[in-house]
């Protein structure tokens, strides 16, 4: 089997406490850092109410210093919102501290309602950097690539005749376009199936990657839960449909009811085109989920599983965790 990561999004219910569903992200971490899992990333959310994880950065050093062999990271830093110098040095300080395990993971959406993002904009409206601006900052400060002639050469970060020049970067992203650019950054990618669970977009989101990156490295991060022991079933009730927001510029939001799409709607003059769709959840036995990763993996182009479990079960969590541990 392929090598395993898993993305989280610390979910959240309305009779937890944030302690609660933190302790429960620390948990998941630990048990994966004992199976063998590769790497453990941590999404970045705002103000909204079925997911905690605000600062990736925070929880990833916390995770960090939780673990003992998993890489953290990341999945992923909004770039929108922050100017690349300030995540480069984050990234590279907490790499220095965990003995090189930390992954840098960014995305091109909002990560929240309109709301909210106008506020986390405000500082950056007189001097704002379109998304493919920062990235390529971003990149360049990561392994400090500039000439002489640039602003940004010669910054330093806590990278000092350290092991490691740089931390690896990967791009979130469902469109062609994003794998591209990737690509010609010379930069993992991290596919979210979850979003768009097109079986030929995938395939040919592959080829264009590899073709332009032989040697990079694609994440595929796929929705799936071990529902049944054997014949046993599980526990299990989740609403597999989701809505998704294309905006005139193909900007892309997903959320879960109709009650979120009018809330988001409601926070934002810009119009939307609203599509309701159905989440193709991988589930069944151990045996079941695993055959139909084989399938979605049938040109055997794909370099490695992350577990999305878009369900707040901390135990049908956890059970998806060990059923589906590479060693097994």
């Amino acid at each position: 089997m392929l090598p395993v990561s898993i993305l989280d999004q610390t979910p959240i219910t309305k009779n937890q406490t944030s302690q609660e569903a933190l302790k429960q992200t620390i948990e998941l971490a630990q048990l994966a850092d004992q199976l063998g899992y590769t790497r453990y990333l941590v999404a970045e959310h705002h103000n909204l109410k079925d997911v905690i994880g605000t600062s990736p950065e925070i929880l990833t050093m916390h995770l960090l210093n939780q673990t003992k062999n998993l890489r953290i990271g990341s999945g992923g830093v909004m770039l929108q919102h922050y100017h690349p110098l300030k995540i480069i040095e984050q990234f590279h300080l907490m790499d220095e501290l965990s003995n090189h395990r930390v992954d840098l993971a960014v995305g091109k959406a909002p990560g929240g309602y309109p709301k909210v993002i106008e506020i986390l904009k405000e500082e950056l409206k007189e001097h704002y950097f379109s998304f493919d601006e920062k990235f390529e900052i971003l990149n360049r400060l990561n392994t400090q690539n500039f000439d002489n002639t640039s602003k940004y050469a010669g910054l330093k970060t806590a990278k000092r005749q350290s092991e490691t020049s740089s931390v690896p970067v990967y791009l979130l992203g469902t469109s062609l376009n994003s794998v591209i650019q990737a690509a010609e950054a010379k930069v993992g990618v991290i596919y979210a199936f979850f979003i768009n669970a097109e079986q030929e977009a995938l395939e040919e989101a592959l080829e264009a990657y590899k073709s332009r990156f032989p040697e990079g490295r694609f994440i595929v991060s796929i929705p799936a839960m071990v529902t049944a022991v054997g014949d046993n079933q599980l526990p299990f009730r989740f609403s597999q449909r989701h809505f998704e927001l294309i905006s005139k510029d193909g900007r892309r939001t997903v959320l879960n009811t109709k009650a979120q799409v009018d809330d988001y709607l409601s926070q934002t003059d810009e119009t939307f085109e609203v599509t309701e769709k159905r989440m193709h959840i991988i589930s069944g036995n151990k045996e079941e989920v695993q055959s139909k990763l084989g399938e979605i993996n049938r040109k055997h182009m794909i370099d490695e599983w992350m577990l999305h479990m878009p369900i707040p079960n901390h135990k049908l969590r956890m059970n998806t965790v060990r059923q589906l541990a590479p060693a097994n």
